[in-house]
């Protein structure tokens, strides 16, 4: 009987070469407490680097965090579970970022004063995105989503026909 073939190690990719692949998916369902920032942060993180966008993890995970803590702000003691989902979406070159909670009201940017210590994250959402970003009700659900896209500046932009 004859050896069997030794297996051959073949490289990856080197970090410059990585592309992030067309496509990519990922949510969660989470609990309207001050954890779920936290948990939202690291699923984003999880996934843009499992995806190779390691450019727009940052701001994703601050537009995340921000998008999370007014919706557990919106969100009612007592809700009915699931009361906050979060999705992600990878279509280059565009990450969308959504957060639907079943809270009421509208997002508003406030004005906040120079010396205020809230009341910021939609207008630091609003510059990351270029102003891509916005909300729909959802009426037969309740509550709301609010979406921002962040493009990846790593990524050609594609013009379609």
């Amino acid at each position: 009987m004859s050896p069997a073939p030794a297996a051959t190690a073949r490289p990856g990719p080197a970090p410059s070469d990585r592309r992030p692949d067309p496509g990519h998916c990922a949510s969660a369902t989470l609990a309207p407490g001050p954890a779920s920032a936290a948990t939202a942060r690291h699923i984003t993180r999880d996934a843009l680097t499992r995806w190779n966008l390691d450019a727009l993890t940052d701001d994703a995970q601050l537009i995340t965090s921000e998008l999370t803590a007014n919706a557990i702000a919106a969100t009612p003691p007592g809700s009915p579970a699931p009361a906050i989902i979060l999705s992600l979406r990878y279509t280059p070159p565009n990450l969308t970022i959504r957060l639907w909670d079943i809270g009421p009201g509208q997002p508003q940017p406030p004005d906040p004063a120079h010396d205020d210590e809230n009341g910021r994250g939609l207008l630091l959402i609003d510059h990351l995105t270029g102003h891509n970003w916005g909300w729909w009700p959802c009426p037969r659900s309740g509550g709301k989503v609010v979406h921002a896209t962040l493009t990846n500046p790593d990524q050609p932009h594609q013009d379609t026909p």
